[in-house]
């Protein structure tokens, strides 16, 4: 039979982790693109955390950090989550992670910024 391995290569995730450690990582076997998808949370050295998205194409395996802006309440956090959801292509399920909400929270705040739009 043949699986699938969802575990990232040891020595890309080194490579992307860039002396970090990843707090959380979220496997999507086909994302929005296609492409199978690692979005990792990465906790550096000195306590700040940043995002990396790895995508495999097949024939090459590449890695994006994802900038999240800085925020100072509840309507401006869900604009960036509808924006890191809309024009990042990051996942429900990994920005309520990120963001220490529910993955339902996160459906209500993109249904919502839709709708607005």
């Amino acid at each position: 039979m043949n699986q699938e391995s969802t575990e990232l290569d040891k020595t890309l995730l080194e490579k992307f982790a860039a002396g970090g450690t990843v707090e959380f990582e979220n496997y999507l076997p086909r994302c929005r693109s296609g492409m199978r998808t690692w979005e990792l949370k990465i906790r550096n050295a000195d306590g700040s955390r940043r995002i990396v998205v790895i995508r495999d194409s097949g024939l090459n395996v590449t890695g994006t950090e994802v900038h999240v802006h800085s925020f100072t309440n509840r309507a401006e956090r869900n604009e960036e989550i509808c924006r890191l959801y809309g024009e990042c292509h990051l996942s429900q399920v990994f920005l309520a992670n990120l963001f220490n909400i529910s993955q339902p929270a996160v459906s209500v705040i993109i249904k919502s910024c839709r709708q607005g739009n």
